[in-house]
């Protein structure tokens, strides 16, 4: 669907119209009419289920209304779910509520949505949804595009906030009111004198989001450019339709310099790469990452281009984390990962790991460790008395499922987790589990069970971290 103009209407028929051009556009792509729509109980999501609910016998939409608790503000939190499930009720629409608990000191924000989008995902499965809407408006594309200018990024980081992506095999991420401000949303429910929710971790300064959105932004507004969040919301679409166009350009480059994509290694024509600019290079060999599902958490810009410098000159490259290489050979080059032979059944045996005490595991590459209560923090904790030890690192038992953080003790096939968390196919069967009695605690590097999640009863935390050998790789 073509981008829909931004403009700071407070006419509500002018804005309830651009959530039409933009809903029935997505209609016609062949988003199905069944729709979850994600509600917290503040403004913004409250009109957006009303704009969705006033356009429903329009569009033939079937709407249902969500809402996760994340079990941090109480009472309030509490009342928050009533107003969303009697406004559901109201409207005459289903309604789930989740629950969902913190368990890392430090990574509320990020955890939070992880397991947000995760619940989200599986309601819209269990409602044979093909859409999950959310409530993003203009001002926070704008506070995105903010936040991922002072953490420091790339021209790709720009492009903010998608209005439609993927969020699961058959259910599209989608944010009706995108190219809608704020003001407006709250102008209009001004007007109609409807309640909505104010949640006050919104405005707590601990949060970097806060900040911008109650700090910079206010002061860009008065000192600089009182249409600052519309012109940083416009620079975001400049952006996304600038990548589009690019993407669009360097295909048929990516074609004939990406021979072949695999788990663990990827193969680049050497002849045909050597004509690459360096951008060119950078970006076509970031594509091909991406396909083969590779982590980019430790590939800085300046990896990047080193990687992009040695395939331009047909040279290998080490060193560039993970301990993934660039190999030259013949009229190819090869980036390889580790661990490219998998290890044979006989080496995958199960191993015991002590509470407190730390295992090396062979054929994961890798040491893992459980502490009770330790000084540092672990990757994961978890509660130690719903624990049915004795703790075991193993890998998936065929069939195998287990209950992920955040979906409210609903259980997932572990395969399929895995492929929703981008393990190419050829690593769901090695991914490093712990498990105890009862199966799954951890699956290593993604997820604990939601089972043994702590609690405000929770008296003892063990804490479990696990660390590759050099050169190792779990497949994530």
């Amino acid at each position: 669907m073509g981008d829909v103009p931004s403009s700071d209407h407070t006419d509500p028929s002018a804005w309830l119209g651009i959530v039409r051009r933009r809903v029935a556009g997505w209609l016609a792509e062949g988003v199905g009419p069944g729709w979850v729509v994600a509600v917290s109980g503040g403004g913004d999501s409250v009109a957006m289920l009303l704009a969705l609910h006033a356009l429903r016998d329009e569009l033939g939409l079937r709407l249902s209304v969500a809402h996760l608790d994340h079990n941090v503000r109480g009472e309030a939190a509490r009342e928050d779910a009533r107003f969303v499930a009697d406004l559901a009720a109201s409207l005459g629409l289903p309604f789930d509520l989740g629950s969902w608990r913190p368990t890392r000191p430090g990574h509320f924000e990020a955890d939070a949505r992880a397991a947000r989008l995760a619940w989200l995902a599986g309601v819209a499965r269990a409602r044979g949804a093909s859409a999950v809407a959310v409530g993003h408006t203009r001002d926070d594309q704008a506070e995105t595009v903010l936040h991922r200018i002072v953490r420091g990024t790339g021209p790709r980081g720009l492009a903010g906030i998608p209005a439609r992506r993927p969020l699961a095999a058959g259910v599209d991420l989608v944010r009706p009111l995108l190219d809608v401000s704020r003001r407006a949303i709250r102008d209009e429910l001004a007007r109609l004198g409807h309640a909505y929710r104010e949640d006050a971790t919104n405005s707590d300064a601990r949060f970097t989001r806060a900040r911008i959105r109650h700090d910079l932004i206010p002061k860009l507004e008065a000192d600089y450019n009182p249409e600052a969040v519309a012109a940083i919301a416009r620079l975001g679409e400049l952006a996304a339709a600038e990548r589009r166009l690019l993407e669009a350009l360097l295909a048929p480059l990516a074609a004939a310099v990406i021979r072949s994509v695999d788990a663990d290694r990827i193969a680049f024509d050497r002849r045909a790469a050597a004509g690459l600019a360096g951008p060119s290079a950078v970006e076509i060999v970031r594509r091909a990452w991406r396909e083969a599902g590779w982590p980019e958490g430790s590939m800085t810009a300046r990896r990047w281009r080193r990687l992009a410098a040695g395939l331009i000159a047909g040279e290998g490259v080490d060193h560039l984390g993970g301990g993934v290489a660039l190999r030259a050979g013949g009229d190819v080059l090869i980036l390889e990962r580790p661990g490219a032979s998998p290890p044979s059944a006989a080496e995958v045996v199960p191993v015991r790991l002590e509470a407190p005490g730390e295992v090396a595991v062979p054929w994961a590459c890798a040491s893992f460790r459980a502490e009770v209560d330790p000084v540092g923090d672990g990757d994961e904790v978890v509660d130690r008395d719903r624990i049915a030890f004795p703790l075991i690192v193993r890998t998936p038992t065929p069939g195998e499922r287990f209950d992920p953080l955040g979906m409210s003790g609903k259980r997932q096939r572990l395969v399929e987790f895995l492929r929703l968390r981008g393990v190419p196919r050829e690593g769901r069967g090695l991914a490093p589990v712990v498990a105890d009695r009862g199966g799954i605690v951890w699956v290593v590097g993604h997820r604990i069970a939601d089972r043994v999640r702590t609690t405000t009863g929770t008296t003892t935390r063990l804490h479990l971290g696990w660390r590759p050998d050099p050169g190792g790789d779990l497949g994530r």
